[in-house]
């Protein structure tokens, strides 16, 4: 293969060229002060993208032990329902959490079955937020600025019988918001619940 020159090439062309054909860095440094050598670096690197690596058998047994780890991982990570449960819904989103110096959108997954709408965080087996469908009062979007500035987010409002506001966010918050409004005409739950149109 001949080195060939493009002058019209970018930073984009060389990343994609680095990263499909790979590259190989091969050098000793030495570090000297007063021609008194006081650091030597010997350094043997490949950089390619992890397809051109497993081409070439770099990296196998690391991408087939992590690959394996990950399977069993995301299988013993199942959320457990209660009995009769369905799940009419899963969605990415967050939920933000306050507790005394504590505020952070915690994110996760949605589920919304037939008795309860919570989040759930796969990685730590973790429900960090759960509410009975019975138990939602009212539902409502708003717009509120977001952490670019001048970018707004929109925000689910849910709040419960006990006048306690949640709130959340997903990658379709109407859609959540129409799913959980559905759920409630479906089980005869929509008279006692205010719903907020946008």
């Amino acid at each position: 293969m001949n080195p060939t020159r493009e002058a019209h090439a970018t930073l984009v062309d060389l990343l994609d060229r680095i990263l499909d054909k790979g590259l190989i860095i091969n050098a000793d440094i030495i570090i000297s002060v007063a021609g008194i050598p006081l650091i030597g670096v010997n350094l043997r690197a490949a950089l390619a993208g992890m397809e051109t690596m497993l081409k070439y058998g770099v990296m196998q047994a690391w991408d087939e032990k992590s690959r394996a780890w990950e399977s069993e991982h995301r299988k013993k990570n199942v959320l457990s329902l209660v009995e009769g449960e369905e799940i009419a819904l899963k969605m990415y989103g967050s939920y933000y959490y306050s507790k005394g110096i504590y505020h952070t959108w915690r994110p996760g997954y949605f589920y919304l079955t037939n008795q309860r709408l919570l989040l759930y965080r796969q990685d730590f087996e973790e429900i960090t937020f759960q509410i009975s469908l019975e138990e939602i009062k009212t539902l409502a979007i708003r717009e509120e600025a977001y952490l670019v500035k001048g970018k707004k987010k929109q925000v689910l409002y849910l709040i419960d019988k006990q006048e306690q506001v949640h709130q959340l966010n997903a990658v379709e918050i109407d859609q959540l918001k129409d799913a959980i409004e559905q759920k409630l005409v479906t089980l005869g739950l929509s008279d006692f619940c205010h719903l907020i149109s946008d």
